[in-house]
């Protein structure tokens, strides 16, 4: 069985086996086991209506006891538990505030790494050192990674392949939102790294000229855009996302002057108007009144 928090037990793994068969067929430290001999009837009743199966743990200790990554065991009142490791196990990091995976700048690496354990971000990790940046000019990398402002111009250290675009055919070829073809998606992403922005695929095959999104063929999951800035071209865009505030950072101001919540939340708009709304910048848009003032009294 598989303890709960209130000490009783809904999950069952096994029927009809002795204490040292359950307690030996899994490392986990919720692993539990139960004297209690229930008829099926009985067993149903307990796992859906009354909490659980009353149990005990098969760890009394930490022998043997398999955490998940970025936590360890610890004995807490005689119950062994896995818990956030402590920031000063493994390899020392540098001091100093540090850019997270999802935008946010943290004190530094030991809050990230907490936030990433607590909340169960395991897609948290640094993105560079340093508070973040709207763009790649302060931006050291580590590794070895180059800078590259992805299509809401948000800059992220990557890793640029150093190995060659193999020789693929014709079928291969990629548009891109920039109006060029690429021989594929590979070299596609080799000029964006030599530009360090990215350049977002507008569809499949060869540019064209007088296309329209009535004779290309987006993915599953895309819808044809047009792209207003670019004389109308179209642009295969992902339109079924779901947005998390929580997970995000914004405000943006689009290219339409609109600022919004998120970026995601200025993608919905675009898939639900009918063309591309490009990041212009990060933060709230400043209207043309309030610019010429700016400029006027300082």
């Amino acid at each position: 069985m598989v303890r709960r928090n209130n000490g009783r037990c809904k999950e069952l793994l096994y029927e009809r086996i002795s204490k040292e068969d359950c307690c030996s067929s899994s490392t986990s430290i919720a692993t539990a086991w139960s004297a209690e001999e229930l008829d099926p009837s009985t067993l149903f009743f307990w796992r859906m209506f009354g909490g659980g199966v009353r149990c005990l743990l098969c760890k009394e200790s930490c022998q043997n006891v398999e955490c998940e990554p970025g936590k360890s065991c610890v004995v807490r009142k005689g119950t062994p538990k896995c818990v956030c490791s402590s920031c000063k196990e493994g390899k020392k990091k540098p001091k100093g505030p540090v850019c997270g995976t999802d935008g946010r700048t943290y004190r530094n690496w030991c809050r990230m790494k907490k936030k990433s354990c607590k909340q169960r971000l395991r897609n948290l990790s640094v993105a560079y050192y340093g508070v973040c940046q709207s763009s790649c000019d302060k931006i050291s990398c580590p590794d070895s990674k180059t800078c590259l402002l992805d299509q809401n111009l948000t800059p992220h250290c990557i890793h640029c392949s150093k190995k060659t675009c193999p020789a693929v055919p014709k079928q291969r070829q990629v548009c891109g939102s920039d109006g060029l073809t690429y021989k594929s998606a590979c070299h596609l992403r080799e000029v964006a790294c030599l530009k360090g922005r990215a350049i977002p695929i507008a569809y499949k095959g060869f540019c064209r000229d007088n296309v329209t999104c009535h004779n290309i063929h987006c993915q599953d999951r895309q819808q044809c855009l047009l792209d207003m800035e670019a004389g109308g071209r179209p642009r295969c865009v992902a339109c079924s996302i779901s947005c998390r505030p929580k997970l995000l950072h914004g405000p943006v101001c689009g290219t339409n002057n609109s600022t919004y919540q998120t970026w995601c939340h200025m993608m919905q708009d675009a898939c639900s108007k009918g063309y591309v709304i490009d990041t212009k910048h990060s933060g709230k848009c400043v209207s043309f009144a309030l610019w010429i003032s700016e400029i006027v009294w300082g």
